[in-house]
């Protein structure tokens, strides 16, 4: 599908979603549906951190940015728009897991999830949860997850939202919902787009970033319907990306990458007194295509099909304590022009325990195991605790086993695939205390992580490279996060945010820092409110981070400022016009080696509720 075509969906689309803005509103009922109740339910021990509406508003075009400047994770990002992989308390992008409405969705190839190729618009909630949840997640869930979740709630107001946006480097956005509830029925529908040229300057160098066009096409559905003793749902994602991948200081990019993902659930959840069912079907696709020139037709692609099957009971034996069993099945079947023809087909079996001992403790104990036909899976488990001493401390405690295991690319891959890799294995404890006065909230962490059989391509015959379990790796850690708010008058409000994180992960064979794992990294949120204006600042700084093994080179540290400020019509209170820049002081700087980051950059938008 070209450019041409996709603008032209989205135009359509918006032309209706101002039609169907003229209904009527009905009778809400007084239901809310959580597509990933677990989440929250069974990680009382764990820090979760559920990013406000306004702050991924702010970096709508980008969920990498969403969670660069609001987390502690670290993104090596090849260039804006490019390949933008996490590094979660210093683990690899295939030990962070990206979970869509309770399935992982990291993908089969190379076990990790692109985070430009995902549009945070649309989504009722992005929650980062720290620390291992390869009990209730599945593979990669070492570092930590990211989770994009769709709620429908059957008392919410009808809304119809557009919004569009123009900015540097011929950067053009739009995006459009409408939700709509009627007697015992949710609709959600929304659209996104953003195309850009991509052509930044490489700030002192005398050079412009080329090749590195960029277009990214999502589309969302949600539907939920309430039964007589439940609900059942489903959500709906496609999105398409075409991207020319830009080169460095020191090359000419001349490689294209094109991709289509889709994804589907559809839950029945079911009550019956003391008892909860949840059946579920899910199906996930994934097919991309690799162009090593884009101005020739030649390429390789490869395509995966992931089904699964599962059930969840859920046994309340009384307010304080709760039971979860889930049995899940998932077949995958994948074609690749360098795997040739695979399947793997994965039984699991997961228990989930909540005590709540009393008012102020809690604790939770969790089992998985699984069994698959082309490795052999350890026992998981995991254990965490909340207690609050006071209304003012409370401490959190958590320890976990984790696992990844090889992908298809490890194992099969024609010049150079391991079939006999294990799965890797990781051990974690964390301890987390949270402070509470007032309006003043203070989070502390402290965690340790020791991973062993990771898997490692490493020079084989000849020429050839072959992954082995051969790493062994030790992260340890520091977080500390601050948010303060006051309400300075009645219709003026102040609220500031900072987070700081240090992170020392270390090659047990060589004794060293892992690559691309800053030391150091901070982030900085002041927000202003006033009547009808909102203004921000935010701020992020990273460390020194190194990027060749022994640790000889490096990426120097740097820190970029951002703002912005949105208005709300008085002559049309449903109208509000804003603006933003990126990287006020225009500093040069890197997040991978000879990948310079863009220069300064402006946007604005018009958004449209309706």
């Amino acid at each position: 599908m070209n450019r041409q075509g996709l603008h032209i969906i989205f135009i359509i689309f918006c032309c209706q979603t101002v039609a169907f803005a003229q209904l009527d509103s009905v009778q809400k009922l007084p239901e809310v549906f959580l597509t990933d109740a677990n989440l929250v339910q069974f990680s009382k021990g764990f820090k979760l951190e559920k990013l406000k509406d306004s702050v991924v508003r702010r970096n709508i075009n980008s969920l990498t940015d969403v969670l660069r400047f609001n987390s502690s994770i670290y993104f090596k990002e090849n260039g804006r728009g490019m390949v933008s992989s996490p590094s979660f308390r210093g683990t690899n992008a295939a030990q962070t897991a990206v979970i869509w409405n309770g399935i992982n969705i990291n993908s089969v190839f190379t076990g990790q999830t692109d985070f430009n190729i995902i549009s945070p618009f649309d989504y009722d909630e992005i929650t980062v949860r720290s620390g291992g949840g390869g009990v209730q997640y599945g593979s990669g869930a070492v570092g930590g997850s990211v989770h994009l979740n769709n709620n429908f709630s059957f008392d919410a107001d009808d809304l119809t939202e557009v919004e569009l946006g123009y900015g540097s480097f011929s950067t053009l956005s739009g995006n459009a919902a409408v939700t709509r509830i009627w007697g015992k029925n949710y609709s959600n529908v929304a659209v996104d787009i953003i195309s850009s040229e991509n052509d930044y300057d490489y700030v002192g160098k005398n050079k412009k970033n080329s090749h590195g066009e960029f277009l990214r096409f999502t589309a969302k559905v949600n539907e939920a319907r309430k039964l007589a003793r439940g609900v059942a749902s489903w959500n709906s994602e496609y999105s398409y990306n075409d991207r020319n991948f830009s080169g460095s200081l020191n090359t000419i990019g001349r490689d294209g990458y094109k991709d289509i993902n889709t994804r589907n659930l559809l839950q029945l959840r079911q009550k019956y007194g003391r008892f909860t069912t949840i059946a579920k079907v899910a199906h996930l696709f994934e097919q991309f295509q690799y162009y090593p020139d884009s101005e020739k037709p030649n390429f390789s692609q490869g395509r995966a099909s992931t089904t699964i099957g599962g059930l969840e009971t859920e046994i309340l034996f009384s307010k304080k304590m709760e039971l979860n069993t889930k049995l899940e099945y998932t077949f995958i079947d994948a074609e690749g022009d360098n795997i040739g023809k695979r399947d793997r087909r994965n039984f699991s079996a997961v228990i989930l325990w909540n005590h709540k001992v009393s008012r102020k403790l809690s604790y939770g104990i969790n089992l998985r195991q699984e069994f698959s036909n082309d490795y052999d899976n350890p026992l998981l488990f995991s254990a965490d605790a909340i207690w609050m001493l006071s209304k003012y401390y409370s401490i959190r405690v958590n320890g976990s086993k984790n696992y990844r295991v090889p992908t298809f690319n490890d194992l099969y891959w024609y010049a150079g695939g391991n079939y006999e890799l294990k799965p890797e294995t990781s051990y974690q404890v964390e301890v987390g205390q949270e402070f509470h006065f007032g309006k003043l909230d203070i989070d502390l962490s402290a965690y340790y992580i020791a991973s062993e059989n990771l898997i490692k391509w490493v020079p084989g015959s000849g020429s050839l490279w072959t992954p082995s379990n051969i790493s062994r790796t030790e992260n340890l850690g520091l977080e500390a996060k601050v948010n303060y708010s006051i309400r300075i008058t009645d219709n003026q409000k102040l609220n500031f945010s900072a987070l700081y994180s240090y992170t020392k992960a270390e090659d047990l064979e060589k004794n060293k820092q892992l690559i691309y794992v800053p030391f150091r990294k901070g982030n900085l949120s002041v927000d202003y409110n006033f009547s009808q204006l909102k203004a921000y600042l935010q701020g992020i700084y990273t460390g020194k981070a190194f990027t060749t093994t022994d640790n000889s080179e490096l990426v120097e540290d740097n820190a970029i400022l951002n703002c912005g400020v949105e208005c709300v019509l008085s002559s049309a209170p449903n109208i509000s016009l804003g603006g933003r820049i990126k990287n006020i002081f225009n500093t040069y700087y890197e997040n991978v080696a000879y990948r310079p980051m863009p220069s300064r950059s402006f946007e604005i938008y018009l958004n449209f509720n309706i």
